[in-house]
């Protein structure tokens, strides 16, 4: 049903590991720092598990505020919208001040009557979220394409491909260079683009050259990098890994200038988001606007004076 990441001091461990059974009873699947493989990276593991779970867990008791990391992990949930926090107090403590917005569910005790009501509420509240966030996904778009406008040609190819390949709606795509992907008019252009980055599949970023000159190519790329959505540099005009933005210049790029790479993109998008392929796409039409990518993707030569 639900991935649900478990955040706690180390002496309220008992706690989670009582709990966790009774919420995978109920058909989650419960994340927290004991599935840590020997020599992971923890800290990095522990927030990639974080931010791609559905819904975070508090435990909060006594022993919490002696914790930095449990405070810390409340402000990324409470940074990252996508995500729900369920705040639980054990026993007769203070609200911390960075949670009285919210509303919290507390315990009196620990005994096994009371974790399973607490999971039950859990349970009930979880699901909520991922009803009103499915409603809430409703029309945005699943693929978006973050490019400079100056990159318009190959980006229309792009998603001329997509649109061979699958079977895609208006709303299927953000592409702001190409009708009918385009925003819409009235639209508050940052918090928009940051809140349907949040929630794509996957965020391909065309990037050439010169595009670390834009801001807002950037900002796109920092977005999905800090949401942790999927993310596919596709290097086009003759750039190189060089000129990948530092915070995802570890992630495996794209050439789209070459045949192969366009091939593997629509196959690697297939396998990973939640499109469909055409039952009667031609493979002969396909074949065509993949060469016309890679020809738009190809730097530009220059005549001699």
């Amino acid at each position: 049903m639900a991935v649900i990441y478990l955040s706690f001091q180390n002496e309220d461990r008992h706690i989670a590991t009582r709990l966790v059974p009774l919420l995978q009873e109920r058909g989650h699947r419960v994340r927290a720092d004991w599935e840590l493989p020997i020599g992971a990276a923890w800290r990095d593991q522990l927030m990639g598990d974080l931010l791609s779970s559905d819904g975070v867990v508090v435990i909060w008791s006594a022993n919490t505020w002696k914790s930095q990391f449990v405070p810390a992990e409340i402000g990324v949930v409470r940074a990252s919208p996508q995500l729900h926090l369920l705040p639980v107090l054990v026993g007769d403590i203070d609200i911390p001040p960075f949670i009285r917005d919210l509303l919290v569910d507390r315990i009196a005790d620990t005994g096994t009557a009371t974790l399973e009501a607490l999971a039950a509420r859990l349970d009930d509240s979880i699901r909520k979220h991922l009803d009103s966030r499915a409603i809430r996904k409703r029309g945005r778009p699943r693929v978006f394409v973050s490019h400079r406008h100056k990159d318009e040609k190959i980006v229309r190819a792009l998603v001329e491909c997509m649109q061979t390949y699958f079977h895609v709606d208006k709303q299927d795509i953000r592409c702001t260079s190409v009708r009918p992907y385009r925003l819409p008019v009235g639209a508050n252009t940052a918090e928009r683009l940051r809140d349907e980055i949040a929630d794509a599949e996957v965020v391909l970023g065309v990037l050439g050259t010169d595009t670390l000159a834009s801001t807002y190519v950037a900002f796109e790329l920092g977005a999905a990098w800090g949401q942790r959505v999927w993310t596919c540099p596709l290097l086009a005009g003759g750039a190189d890994q060089s000129h990948i933005p530092d915070p995802i210049r570890d992630l495996s790029p794209l050439f789209l200038d070459r045949r192969g790479d366009c091939f593997q993109l629509l196959k690697d998008m297939e396998g990973f988001t939640t499109l469909v392929r055409r039952k009667d796409m031609d493979e002969t039409v396909l074949a065509d606007k993949v060469d016309a990518l890679a020809a738009a993707a190809r730097p530009e030569v220059r005549a001699t004076p």
